[in-house]
C-alpha cells in the first residue's frame, strides 16, 4: 500500500529543519561581528577615537623630547612618540580595510585626505625626533659652562699671578699685555651663549668673525708677553698659554655643536610646521568620525 501524502512530507521534515537551521546560522554568522553594518560603524567610531587619543599622545611626547635636557630623557620621550604613532597607524589600517569593503565615497574621500596629512606628520615627526635626541645645543652649552669656564678661570688666574709677581720696570707692559689677552679671551667666552642660542647661519657667521678677531688679539698679546726676557721660561706664562689653547679647542667644539643646531631646529619645527600638521590631522579625524556617527545614526532609523 502506498504512503499517504502527509506521511511523505514527514519523511522530508528532518531535512527541511536541518537546512533551515543551517540557513539561520549562516545569516547570524554574517551579521555578527565584522559583517554587521551596525557593529562596523561602532568599531570604526571606536578606532577613530583611539586614533585621536594616540595622535595627541604622539604630539605631546614629541614636544617633551624636544624640551628634554638630557639624552636619556629625549630618547625616552622619542620612543613614546614613536609607539603612539605606531598605534595610530595600526588603527588606520583597520579602518582602511573596512572602507575598502564598504566603498562609501564620502568616508573614503575624508580618509584619503587624512592619509596625506598623516604621511606628512610621520615624516616630520621622525625628522624632529632625530634632531631632538642629538641635543647638540645642550651639549655645547654644557661644555661652555663646565670645561670652558674652568679653562678661562685657569687663564685668568695665571695672568693675575704673572702681573703680581713682576715688579721690575717692565711691570706696566706686563700688566697691559696681560689685560689685553684676558679681555679678548673673556669676550670670546661671552660669545658662546649667543652663538648657541642663534638660529640663523648668517648671524653665527658674524659671531664667529668676532671670535676670530678677539682670538687674534689674545694671541698677539700672549706673543708679546712671551717675548719679554723675564717671562721666557715663566711657569705662569706657560700655564696661561696652555689654558688659552685648551679654551680655544673647547670653543671650536662649542661652535661645531652649535652649528649643527639640533635643539633650535627641532624646537622651531615642533612649534611651527609640526603643530599645524598635527592640528590638521586631528580636524580630519574629527570630520571622519562625525561622518561615521551620522551613518550609524541613519542605520538605526
Amino acid at each position: 500500500m502506498e504512503p499517504k501524502p502527509t506521511e511523505r512530507s514527514y519523511v522530508f521534515l528532518p531535512w527541511i529543519l536541518t537546512f533551515t537551521l543551517f540557513g539561520a546560522l549562516a545569516v547570524f554568522s554574517y551579521y555578527r561581528g565584522s559583517h554587521n553594518p551596525f557593529v562596523i560603524e561602532f568599531i570604526k567610531d571606536d578606532l577613530l577615537s583611539t586614533m585621536r587619543i594616540h595622535l595627541l599622545e604622539a604630539s605631546e611626547a614629541e614636544k617633551n623630547a624636544v624640551l628634554a635636557t638630557t639624552d636619556e630623557a629625549s630618547e625616552s620621550f622619542a620612543d613614546r612618540a614613536r609607539q603612539a604613532a605606531d598605534e595610530v597607524e595600526s588603527s588606520r589600517k583597520k579602518i582602511e580595510s573596512f572602507l575598502l569593503q564598504e566603498k562609501r565615497p564620502e568616508e573614503t574621500e575624508i580618509f584619503n585626505e587624512f592619509n596625506i596629512c598623516w604621511s606628512q606628520f610621520r615624516k616630520l615627526d621622525e625628522t624632529i625626533l632625530a634632531l631632538a635626541t642629538q641635543n647638540t645645543n645642550l651639549k655645547a652649552q654644557k661644555i661652555s659652562a663646565t670645561q670652558g669656564t674652568q679653562e678661562m678661570e685657569r687663564f685668568e688666574q695665571s695672568l693675575n699671578r704673572l702681573i703680581h709677581r713682576n715688579t721690575n720696570n717692565k711691570c706696566n707692559e706686563v700688566v697691559m699685555l696681560s689685560y689685553e689677552a684676558l679681555t679678548a679671551g673673556l669676550k670670546i667666552f661671552t660669545l658662546h651663549k649667543p652663538h648657541i642660542e642663534e638660529a640663523s647661519d648668517q648671524e653665527m657667521d658674524k659671531i664667529e668673525l668676532s671670535i676670530k678677531t678677539y682670538d687674534t688679539a689674545a694671541r698677539k698679546a700672549l706673543g708679546a708677553l712671551r717675548s719679554i726676557a723675564d717671562l721666557s721660561d715663566n711657569e705662569d706664562m706657560n700655564n696661561a698659554e696652555t689654558a688659552y689653547e685648551q679654551f680655544m679647542n673647547l670653543t671650536s667644539e662649542v661652535l661645531r655643536l652649535s652649528r649643527i643646531n639640533t635643539n633650535i631646529k627641532s624646537a622651531e619645527l615642533s612649534s611651527g610646521k609640526k603643530g599645524l600638521i598635527s592640528s590638521r590631522c586631528q580636524e580630519i579625524l574629527a570630520s571622519l568620525q562625525k561622518t561615521v556617527q551620522a551613518q550609524r545614526s541613519n542605520a538605526t532609523r
